[in-house]
């Protein structure tokens, strides 16, 4: 589809929604007060004062504010109403478009209520910064754990990896009960612990994770608390299950969950197996990494060792769980403890061996000019993975207004890796081996010096190896090192990390609401890397010497000194703010390659401006426009070249470079996931003065990658999220538009620098419904289409995915469950696309007497073995056939105790 129909259908849908905003025509407005204080959570109620017919309601939010529209005009009446305070009803006929009307209520009414029970399929709000949700309003029956209940909540966004976000937000942890156990490394609890003993399920906006900036830090971080039950508190509960396929191909997942979570102490112990292609650890470096970036006293957040050689299979916009050949095992261990009311401890701890394999074989063309070749590639893979990790965080309060907190962490990280690979019609046998440490510890002192101000100080330090031995048994280079007799390539990678930083961060909040953040951050990073390509001799060598190439030999230490100042200042109005900032830095840089020695002191300067803006009652604009310079990292500046697999030889620039961008983006918001209609609609643009480029030198047994430094790279994007509850269906109707166009230039041996423009378009459609009644879906088609245009030249790519999920129940305890996909991949030119149909099918029966679930499960239902992705770049296409899970029948019991 081209630009320009693309603008005409978006000018006509934006011509087909004018009326429905636009038919707005009384607004009624104001602040309800009780004794001088702001109230919230009143229900205001706008009827015709001849019949008192229903009109509109809404509520006031946190500062007491309120806002109603109509289309109708007469007399009306507005009715207050709220618990712990008298009833109010006022008689107005609004004259103008835009009626302010202030009340104060007189305390008294009904002031405790000792039970409330809502029927609701809507999310009801609880205060300003707090959206409750009961779970009983979205459980359709075939729910596994935490992440799968979290995916049928409208507003909630859980991606294919387990992140979850709520709008354009990540959060930041998922607690239970208050308490966190994993942080960001929250899917291990979302993707094992049952929904049984869930009653709500809280969203906390504006949430703190450091208890003493409550109140006082500029936050928008948004983060999870899971409420039980009231008889799951305070005792050991769990859950097993256990599923096989009694015939055909043998396929099991079993798992356990152990846990007490009580007022002061707190216990969560699980353990799983399986090899149908669930991930027990979706990815451990969720885990690793603790705290948050953005959060004032934290350092050192995203520092690591950088990953040379990955084989992992890249499956956009798919299930990767269809191809997904593992035999999965984990155990954890974790426990929360208050010994006393200053002191809390808190351990995690897991094992996860894992064995894995996929299969995949490649078709890659490149057709450019004069150099035009294919290559093949069948592949077989095979991965071993012993990961092992523990966390300990101590936490003591000597007083309310002072917490100090330690936070360390220790984990081995090892992998063995094996392919058979088939390259170029020559058969060999890649192995890859990994064997990672790791340790963190962290320092943090918070002193809240009075309400309105406090002091954070961290100290962070790192040590990580990342090791790597890689060889082939095979010798593919003979028109890049020579015809000799070799028997086979090697390399040893020596990847080590050590950091050391410390921090300072002063914030205050005037009475006013303007805030002041000043900081000072110094750190020392020190990254060697040695990396050494071995020829090894034939059998028919007279003289068995191993080859060591010297431009593929690196013996590098990068050695980063860094002091930086940032301060920040939010004025802040009654419904706007701005926030200025700037953050000065001195950078101190040192490569060592082989006793050569280049330095590079430079003064780095990153000024931004922010500002946020509530248009109206439920309309919030932000925006953000920003000056960066930043350090090239390691892996930019390796002098001579490593091999990242069969093919590919990598070097970097060999010169130390400062980067720089600047980039704007704006933000709206209506609404919040509790409303009826609500959107986020996000623009931005991005220069890149200086950014790293490369310059490929192609041929059909190897590509020679040299990174090289490029000017002016332009991004621009746009994507919208709009969600409607349609009363007329009972289902939630959501729309995601976006596109995303790059300007940018690579260079590649013979053909010089090439100027290349990428556009990226996505569509997605879906409905949910909400039916009270024993049958449900769930709905929607996406489409994605890229494109490369260069020198005249435009390739296109389009994908598309369409699903239909149908729940069916009878009673309480029968349910029926049948998903439908259907993806369709390839779409170019001068290539057909391929159609693949995906069925799963599952019946569960619930003892709810005995607390026991039966079920029966069909996947694949239409066998399908393999399916062929595309893939398109600036310099080449291919298509990739991967091999997939075969139908088969398991049959599975869960028990809650």
């Amino acid at each position: 589809m081209s630009g320009k129909k693309i603008k005409h259908r978006i000018g006509w849908l934006v011509l087909c929604l004018l009326p429905i905003f636009g038919q707005a025509q009384v607004a009624i407005h104001g602040k309800v007060s009780a004794e001088g204080e702001p109230l919230g959570g009143v229900r205001i109620d706008l009827r015709f004062a001849a019949d008192s017919r229903m009109l509109t309601y809404t509520f006031s939010d946190g500062q007491g504010n309120y806002r109603l529209q109509t289309t109708q005009s007469g007399k009306f009446i507005l009715q207050f109403k709220s618990l712990g305070a008298e009833p109010l009803s006022l008689t107005i006929a609004p004259a103008q478009a835009d009626t302010l009307i202030d009340v104060q209520m007189r305390p008294g009414g009904v002031q405790r209520l000792q039970e409330v029970i809502v029927h609701a399929k809507q999310p009801y709000r609880n205060g300003r910064d707090t959206i409750e949700l009961a779970v009983n309003s979205f459980l359709q029956g075939d729910e596994r754990n935490v992440e799968d209940l979290l995916r049928k909540i409208p507003g909630i966004n859980v991606g294919t990896d387990g992140s979850i976000k709520i709008g354009n937000k990540e959060v930041e942890k998922v607690m239970v009960e208050g308490d966190d156990f994993f942080e960001k490394g929250y899917r291990l609890l979302t993707q094992n612990m049952s929904v049984q003993p869930l009653e709500k399920i809280q969203v906390l906006q504006r949430y703190s994770n450091n208890k003493q900036l409550k109140g006082i830090e500029n936050s928008d971080k948004v983060a999870l608390n899971l409420q039980l039950k009231a008889d799951s508190k305070n005792q050991w509960l769990g859950s097993v299950g256990l599923q096989g396929s009694p015939i055909g191909p043998k396929y099991y997942q079993a798992s356990a969950n152990l846990m007490n979570f009580g007022k002061r102490n707190k216990y969560y112990l699980l353990a799983s197996a399986n090899n149908n292609g669930y991930d027990a650890v979706s990815s451990i470096n969720y885990l690793i990494q603790s705290g948050s970036a953005n959060e004032p006293g934290q350092i050192g957040m995203d520092i690591s060792t950088p990953t040379l050689i990955d084989n992992t299979p890249n499956l956009p916009n798919f299930d990767y769980r269809r191809t997904n050949f593992n035999n999965d095992k984990l155990i954890s261990l974790n426990t929360i403890l208050n010994p006393t009311s200053a002191f809390k401890i808190k351990w995690i701890g897991f094992a996860n061996p894992t064995k894995k394999s996929f299969y995949r074989n490649t078709v890659q063309e490149y057709n450019l000019e004069d150099i035009q070749f294919t290559i093949t590639e069948d592949y077989a893979f095979a991965r071993k993975i012993d990961n092992y990790f523990t966390k300990l965080e101590l936490q003591y309060e000597p007083s309310p207004h002072t917490t100090l907190n330690y936070t360390g962490t220790l984990g081995s990280l090892n992998s063995n890796e094996l392919g058979t690979l088939l390259f170029n019609n020559i058969t060999s046998l890649e192995t890859t081996k990994n064997k990672g440490y790791l340790t963190n510890h962290n320092l943090t002192y918070s002193y809240k010096l009075s309400e309105r101000k406090a002091l954070v100080s961290s100290i962070r330090f790192i040590n990580q190896q990342s090791p790597v031995d890689y060889s082939i048994n095979q010798y593919y280079y003979q028109d890049l090192f020579g015809p000799d007799s070799v028997s086979g390539v090697q390399q040893h990678i020596d990847n080590n990390l050590r950091y050391l930083g410390a921090t300072t961060h002063y914030i205050s909040r005037q009475q006013n609401g303007n805030f002041f953040e000043l900081g000072l951050s110094s750190t020392y990073q020190q990254q060697k890397l040695n990396t050494q390509l071995r020829l090894l001799p034939g059998p028919e060598t007279e003289h068995k010497t191993v080859a060591y190439p010297p431009e593929y030999a690196n013996e590098m230490t990068l050695r980063l000194f860094q002091t930086n100042f940032i301060s920040k200042y939010t004025v802040k109005q009654r419904n706007w703010e701005v926030t200025p900032r700037l953050q000065l830095g001195m950078v101190y840089s040192r490569l060592i390659n082989f006793e050569e020695q280049k330095r590079k002191n430079n003064l780095q300067l990153s000024p931004g401006l922010s500002a946020k803006w509530a248009i109206h009652y439920k309309g919030r604009l932000e925006t953000d426009l920003f000056f960066q310079q930043q350090n090239t990292k390691l892996t930019d500046l390796i002098p001579n070249y490593y091999t990242t697999g069969i093919r590919n030889f990598i070097k970097g620039m060999d010169n130390i470079a400062t980067l720089s961008s600047s980039g704007a983006t704006l933000l709206y918001t209506y609404g919040n996931m509790s409303d009826r209609f609500f959107a986020n609609i996000q623009i931005g643009n991005q220069i890149l003065f200086d950014y790293i480029g490369t310059e490929n030198d192609l041929h059909p047994n190897f590509n020679l990658m040299q990174q090289r430094l490029l000017q002016d790279k332009t991004l621009c994007y746009a994507k919208a999220e709009l969600n409607y509850f349609v009363k007329s269906l009972n289902g939630n109707l959501r729309l995601d538009v976006g596109f995303n166009t790059v300007d940018y230039e690579n260079m590649v041996v013979g053909l010089g620098r090439r100027q290349i423009r990428t556009n990226r378009y996505d569509y997605g459609l879906s409905f949910r419904s909400s039916w009270k009644s024993y049958f449900n879906m769930y709905t929607g088609y996406s489409l994605q289409t890229n494109s490369y245009r260069m020198e005249g030249e435009t390739n296109t790519l389009t994908n598309g995915q369409a699903f239909l999920n149908l729940f069916l129940r009878f009673g309480d305890n029968l349910q029926f469950s049948l998903k439908n996909e259907s993806y369709r991949f390839g779409a170019m030119p001068q290539q057909k696309a391929q159609t693949y149909y995906f069925s799963d099918f599952s019946v569960f029966y619930d003892l709810k007497k005995y607390k026991t679930r039966f079920d029966i499960t069909a996947k694949n239902i239409f066998n399908t073995r393999s399916f062929r992705n595309a893939l398109l770049t600036d310099i080449s296409r291919s298509t990739t056939e991967y091999r997939l899970l075969p139908r088969y029948i398991s049959v599975g019991i869960d028990y809650n105790f």
